[in-house]
């Protein structure tokens, strides 16, 4: 569950920093999308898109442990009580 949550955090990165770009500050990356990807390409390269990856993972793993942990102990819980 962790490796899929830290993977899936990896991968959408770029997306998420976009938003998050476009939800801070949307006039100065041109209030798009396709306007934001082109600033951050131009002014910090491929590098630009995966800025923030670590922090995002590292929060985003554990709160995937904690919820099929969750997740599991209910699960349980109503099948012994069926």
């Amino acid at each position: 569950g962790a490796i899929a949550g830290s993977f899936s955090a990896a991968i959408t990165s770029p997306l998420d920093r976009i938003r998050t770009l476009l939800m801070t500050d949307s006039g100065a990356y041109g209030g798009s999308v396709a306007s934001c990807a082109a600033k951050i390409y131009a002014d910090e390269g491929m590098a630009g898109f995966f800025a923030g990856v670590v922090p995002r993972v590292t929060y985003i793993a554990p709160s995937v442990v904690i919820f099929f942990i969750a997740y599991e102990q209910v699960q349980q819980h109503f099948k012994t009580a069926n």
